[in-house]
């Protein structure tokens, strides 16, 4: 599952280089189910959360997942969503997982063993 959305943020981040893609790429989220999208958000979440905490630095799957709440309030704040309680929901789930991530103790190495493919 883990792979599927990396893969997944992966295409929406070097696809977002173009400003027509950025509006594909939101209406690709807006496609997707409600579970797949929070969990992507949850994993952008907890992924920024511990870089900040840990000062690690992402691969470029870590970057590609970056890009999901990127894309979540771009499209809450150009109003490019035809759904907007569906991205409030995510976007709410990506900062409880950021806050959660940011003031949970643990060790780095531990939270970088979790997804080594996603830290350098």
């Amino acid at each position: 599952m883990i792979r599927i959305l990396v893969a997944l943020a992966a295409a929406i981040c070097f696809a977002s280089s173009a400003a027509s893609a950025g509006q594909d790429n939101i209406h690709f989220l807006v496609g997707m189910p409600d579970a797949k999208l929070n969990l992507a958000a949850k994993m952008a979440g907890n992924l920024n959360g511990v870089m900040q905490r840990c000062r690690l630095m992402p691969t470029e799957d870590g970057k590609a997942i970056i890009a999901v709440p990127v894309l979540l309030y771009e499209g809450i704040e150009k109003h490019l969503t035809p759904n907007p309680p569906k991205f409030r929901k995510a976007i709410r789930t990506y900062e409880r997982a950021y806050a959660m991530a940011v003031q949970r103790a643990g060790n780095c190495q531990a939270e970088k063993a979790k997804y080594p493919g996603l830290y350098r």
